[in-house]
Protein backbone atom coordinates (compact mmCIF):
# COMPACT_ATOMS: atom_id res chain seq x y z
CA UNK A 1 0.00 0.00 0.00
CA UNK A 2 1.34 3.40 -0.96
CA UNK A 3 0.01 6.81 0.02
CA UNK A 4 -0.33 9.66 -2.44
CA UNK A 5 0.03 13.30 -1.43
CA UNK A 6 -3.06 15.50 -1.50
CA UNK A 7 -1.69 17.47 -4.43
CA UNK A 8 -1.91 17.40 -8.21
CA UNK A 9 1.07 15.03 -8.15
CA UNK A 10 -0.93 12.68 -5.94
CA UNK A 11 -3.88 12.77 -8.33
CA UNK A 12 -1.53 11.91 -11.19
CA UNK A 13 -0.20 8.97 -9.15
CA UNK A 14 -3.74 7.69 -8.62
CA UNK A 15 -4.60 8.06 -12.33
CA UNK A 16 -1.49 6.12 -13.33
CA UNK A 17 -2.24 3.39 -10.78
CA UNK A 18 -5.82 2.99 -12.02
CA UNK A 19 -4.67 2.86 -15.65
CA UNK A 20 -2.28 0.03 -14.64
CA UNK A 21 -5.25 -1.85 -13.18
CA UNK A 22 -4.29 -1.15 -9.59
CA UNK A 23 -6.63 -0.02 -6.82
CA UNK A 24 -6.81 3.30 -5.03
CA UNK A 25 -8.79 4.23 -1.95
CA UNK A 26 -10.49 7.52 -1.17
CA UNK A 27 -12.62 8.79 1.69
CA UNK A 28 -15.44 10.47 -0.24
CA UNK A 29 -17.03 12.01 2.85
CA UNK A 30 -13.95 14.14 3.58
CA UNK A 31 -14.20 17.87 2.84
CA UNK A 32 -11.97 18.59 -0.18
CA UNK A 33 -9.87 21.71 -0.75
CA UNK A 34 -11.56 24.76 -2.23
CA UNK A 35 -12.38 24.33 -5.91
CA UNK A 36 -12.22 20.54 -5.79
CA UNK A 37 -15.80 19.85 -4.78
CA UNK A 38 -19.45 20.67 -5.29
CA UNK A 39 -22.39 21.08 -2.97
CA UNK A 40 -24.40 17.84 -2.76
CA UNK A 41 -27.00 16.53 -0.30
CA UNK A 42 -25.74 14.39 2.57
CA UNK A 43 -28.42 13.31 5.06
CA UNK A 44 -30.76 16.05 3.82
CA UNK A 45 -28.27 18.89 4.09
CA UNK A 46 -25.89 20.26 1.46
CA UNK A 47 -22.28 19.34 2.08
CA UNK A 48 -19.19 20.37 0.15
CA UNK A 49 -18.35 17.04 -1.52
CA UNK A 50 -15.26 15.92 -3.40
CA UNK A 51 -15.48 15.23 -7.10
CA UNK A 52 -12.15 13.41 -7.32
CA UNK A 53 -13.60 9.92 -6.93
CA UNK A 54 -16.10 10.49 -9.75
CA UNK A 55 -13.49 12.11 -12.00
CA UNK A 56 -11.06 9.22 -11.48
CA UNK A 57 -13.74 6.65 -12.32
CA UNK A 58 -14.89 8.61 -15.37
CA UNK A 59 -11.37 9.10 -16.74
CA UNK A 60 -10.24 5.50 -16.24
CA UNK A 61 -13.37 3.38 -16.37
CA UNK A 62 -12.38 1.92 -12.99
CA UNK A 63 -14.91 -0.17 -11.10
CA UNK A 64 -16.11 1.61 -7.98
CA UNK A 65 -16.31 -0.42 -4.80
CA UNK A 66 -17.66 0.74 -1.46
CA UNK A 67 -15.63 -0.33 1.55
CA UNK A 68 -16.10 0.24 5.25
CA UNK A 69 -14.45 -1.21 8.32
CA UNK A 70 -16.69 -2.38 11.16
CA UNK A 71 -15.05 -2.20 14.58
CA UNK A 72 -15.69 -5.45 16.43
CA UNK A 73 -16.52 -5.46 20.12
CA UNK A 74 -13.98 -6.04 22.85
CA UNK A 75 -11.04 -5.03 20.64
CA UNK A 76 -11.38 -8.15 18.47
CA UNK A 77 -10.37 -6.23 15.36
CA UNK A 78 -12.36 -5.26 12.28
CA UNK A 79 -14.64 -6.78 9.68
CA UNK A 80 -14.09 -5.14 6.29
CA UNK A 81 -17.20 -4.90 4.10
CA UNK A 82 -16.63 -4.58 0.34
CA UNK A 83 -19.44 -4.16 -2.19
CA UNK A 84 -19.86 -2.93 -5.74
CA UNK A 85 -21.12 0.61 -6.15
CA UNK A 86 -24.90 0.49 -6.57
CA UNK A 87 -26.32 2.38 -9.56
CA UNK A 88 -24.83 4.30 -12.44
CA UNK A 89 -22.54 7.23 -11.82
CA UNK A 90 -23.91 10.33 -13.60
CA UNK A 91 -21.52 12.10 -15.98
CA UNK A 92 -22.09 15.54 -14.46
CA UNK A 93 -20.00 16.07 -11.33
CA UNK A 94 -22.85 17.45 -9.18
CA UNK A 95 -24.99 14.42 -9.99
CA UNK A 96 -22.07 12.06 -9.40
CA UNK A 97 -21.30 13.64 -6.02
CA UNK A 98 -24.97 13.36 -5.01
CA UNK A 99 -25.00 9.71 -6.08
CA UNK A 100 -21.85 8.93 -4.10
CA UNK A 101 -23.30 10.70 -1.05
CA UNK A 102 -26.48 8.58 -1.30
CA UNK A 103 -24.40 5.42 -1.32
CA UNK A 104 -22.37 6.71 1.65
CA UNK A 105 -25.61 7.45 3.53
CA UNK A 106 -26.78 3.87 2.96
CA UNK A 107 -23.47 2.51 4.27
CA UNK A 108 -23.65 4.72 7.35
CA UNK A 109 -27.23 3.66 8.05
CA UNK A 110 -26.24 -0.03 8.04
CA UNK A 111 -24.44 0.60 11.30
CA UNK A 112 -24.80 4.25 12.39
CA UNK A 113 -22.90 3.70 15.62
CA UNK A 114 -19.76 3.03 13.59
CA UNK A 115 -19.76 6.39 11.76
CA UNK A 116 -17.63 9.24 13.08
CA UNK A 117 -20.52 11.68 13.60
CA UNK A 118 -18.18 14.19 15.25
CA UNK A 119 -16.41 14.83 11.93
CA UNK A 120 -17.26 18.31 10.65
CA UNK A 121 -18.80 17.03 7.40
CA UNK A 122 -20.63 20.28 6.67
CA UNK A 123 -17.70 22.67 6.96
CA UNK A 124 -16.51 24.69 3.98
CA UNK A 125 -12.88 24.60 2.85
CA UNK A 126 -10.60 27.46 3.78
CA UNK A 127 -10.04 30.21 1.24
CA UNK A 128 -6.63 29.94 -0.40
CA UNK A 129 -4.54 33.09 0.08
Amino acid sequence: MCGAPTTLAGVKQMLKALKRGESVGLLPDQVPPQGMGVMAPFFGRDAYTMTLSARLAQQTGATILTVWGERLSWGRGFCVHVRPFVGDLPQDLAGAAASINRVMEALVMECPGQYLWGYARYKMPRETP
